[in-house]
């Protein structure tokens, strides 16, 4: 009977160790994220893809696709599915103008990623919950439903606004616990709903750094996100851009270690860094070539990388027949740098009289535009830069490109290595 009786204790304590040993090493596993922003979504079911106002959008609008942007989320959807990455974070700007239509229409194509067991948490911008809203049912401009932030919770209630560990209840930021060493502070930063705004209030600031503390104790990585900026980006995107308190959000990083901070609005893809955090912003996923964030978590530290959707891969994988999207990177190359022609040479005209140099410093700006979005300006010929500089002096345009083409550091990709004793 002793014998017996000590058996079955060594293996009590053998299961206790394994478990023990199980649960360390999930803690401290591999945690893979996905980050995509301001996907701007506007569905079959409440747009038509005629009429005036989307024909402007096409010629002389800021680059969002929405043409083909039901596809392209689609593209999306089964690139994300292949991948398996555990959490999809959306920081913002989910709607195209905060139609309740267009919400509920992007949940129900979220829920494909949720029903693979990818978890997805998403957070409101600027554009997601407004006091009116449009849908373009025949291609002209309609008054819709608009989204209010209890809509807002409800549509997305399985996409973070439940089961999360806990609310912020003076706005509508979280935290989700991983359960594997990391918790995700998903920040509403919105000033208030219906402007372009951003801060964290008083009191959410006061909540922010309780949940910090409680991850700092737990022994947990604090990984933030949401819609504005924390770090300045372009000295032209300040104002309605950065939050406004973004100061007092740094201290509170650096006081319990947030290293990496993810973000949207300015809609380029870009990489800013102070002394402790990172701040990246990926690319507006509605504008070309639809880039979106893979973040690695380890114990030595993570590393960011961006990629893109493959639309003419899921085209012809999903044997669809229209040209643009089965050649998708010409065509959406095309649409974005016709756009962003238009707007240059629109800027242009008053300041240059030769036909020549005019269409010479419309294409330089407008593959600056597109290349600088796009993360890519190493690609950017910039042998007209001088004399373009000199013609458009003193205009706020060329003051823009100017600020562009100079910064050519790498917006693709970046990493952080915890610090060794």
């Amino acid at each position: 009977m002793k014998k017996n009786s000590a058996s079955f204790y060594i293996l009590i304590v053998c299961v206790f160790a394994s478990l023990f040993l199980l649960c360390g090493c999930q803690k401290n596993s591999e945690i893979s994220i996905v980050t995509v922003t301001d996907t701007h979504f506007a569905g079959r079911s409440s747009h038509s893809y005629e009429g005036e106002y989307l024909e402007a959008n096409d010629t002389n609008g800021s680059g969002k696709q929405m043409r083909y942007l039901d596809d392209i989320v689609d593209a999306f959807i089964d690139q994300i599915k292949e991948e398996e990455p555990e959490y999809v974070l959306i920081t913002g700007d989910l709607s195209y103008n905060g139609a309740k239509a267009s919400h509920t229409e992007f949940a129900e194509k979220l829920r494909a990623l949720k029903e693979t067991g990818i978890t997805v948490l998403v957070v409101p911008g600027n554009h997601d919950i407004v006091s009116y809203a449009f849908t373009f049912p025949e291609g002209e401009a309609v008054e819709s439903d608009p989204t209010t932030p209890e809509d807002f919770t409800e549509i997305y209630a399985d996409f973070g606004y439940s089961g999360a560990l806990s609310y912020d209840e003076n706005s509508l930021s979280y935290v989700y616990d991983t359960g594997k060493g990391a918790r995700i502070f998903m920040l509403d930063t919105n000033l208030s709903y219906g402007t372009i705004y951003g801060k964290l209030s008083k009191e959410t600031l006061g909540w922010l750094e309780e949940q910090l503390k409680a991850c700092s104790e737990a022994g947990d990585i604090p990984i933030a996100a949401g819609h504005h900026n924390l770090i300045l980006h372009n000295p032209l995107f300040t104002l309605g851009y950065l939050i406004s308190n973004n100061s007092e959000v740094q201290e509170l990083f650096e006081k319990y270690g947030v290293t990496v901070y993810f973000s949207g609005h300015i809609h380029t893809q870009h990489i800013s860094s102070d002394e402790n955090v990172t701040d990246i912003v990926n690319e507006s996923f509605a504008v070309y070539p639809h880039r979106y964030g893979y973040l690695s978590i380890g114990e030595d530290g993570w590393n960011y990388e961006s990629r893109t959707t493959d639309v003419a891969g899921y085209a012809q994988k999903a044997e669809l027949s229209d040209e643009n999207l089965l050649n998708y990177e010409d065509y959406g190359f095309n649409f974005f740098y016709n756009n962003a022609y238009n707007q240059a040479k629109g800027r242009l005209t008053d300041l240059i009289t030769d036909p020549d140099k005019l269409e010479e410093f419309s294409v330089f700006s407008a593959k600056a535009n597109v290349y600088y979005f796009g993360g890519t300006l190493s690609m950017l010929d910039t042998s007209a830069a001088d004399e373009f500089y000199k013609s458009a002096a003193g205009t706020r345009w060329g003051e823009y490109i100017n600020i562009v083409v100079q910064d050519t550091s790498d917006q693709l990709s970046c990493s952080y290595q915890n610090e060794t004793e």
